[in-house]
């Protein structure tokens, strides 16, 4: 269901963090973690997804996995609103990256086998701040509600 992220990840040609978990990438974490947060259910599922891929990708054991992972959280948690992490991504991302990373977003909004309309906003809105159009934010999601179904 991710292969996506793995994909998006490999095109950002970042290299495995050692100690400190690169702001791109963490970046990318909090606002993953933001979508799996939005509509009040966190399902296990969502979370042992995300720790497969970003384990998978980054080449991290789970002790550094885990302090990616509170990296991100610290700051999902402190932001003040999205703009710390989408202008990171807008800084090291080009179109076609940004394009899929929306698409990444709408498969974990489908990871659970809901949509809601707060998660619908939230990724509406990351796709304005990195500038994304409405109609490729659209193409994504339908995209990733057919993989969801498995056609």
């Amino acid at each position: 269901m991710f292969e996506k992220l793995k994909s998006f990840l490999n095109a950002l040609g970042v290299e495995s963090p050692k100690h400190e978990p690169d702001e791109t990438a963490v970046a990318i974490v909090a606002l993953a973690l933001h979508v799996i947060h939005a509509d009040g259910v966190v399902e296990e599922r969502e979370n042992r997804v995300l720790e497969t891929e970003i384990r998978a990708y980054f080449n991290l054991s789970k002790g550094e996995y885990e302090e990616m992972l509170e990296t991100a959280r610290r700051q999902e948690e402190s932001a003040i609103d999205l703009f710390r992490f989408t202008s990171r991504i807008n800084r090291a991302l080009d179109e076609r990256q940004k394009t899929e990373f929306i698409g990444l977003l709408w498969q974990i909004v489908h990871a659970d086998g809901k949509r809601n309309e707060l998660e619908d906003h939230l990724v509406w809105r990351i796709a304005e701040l990195i500038g994304v159009s409405g109609r490729v934010r659209i193409e994504k999601r339908q995209d990733a509600e057919r993989l969801a179904k498995g056609e």
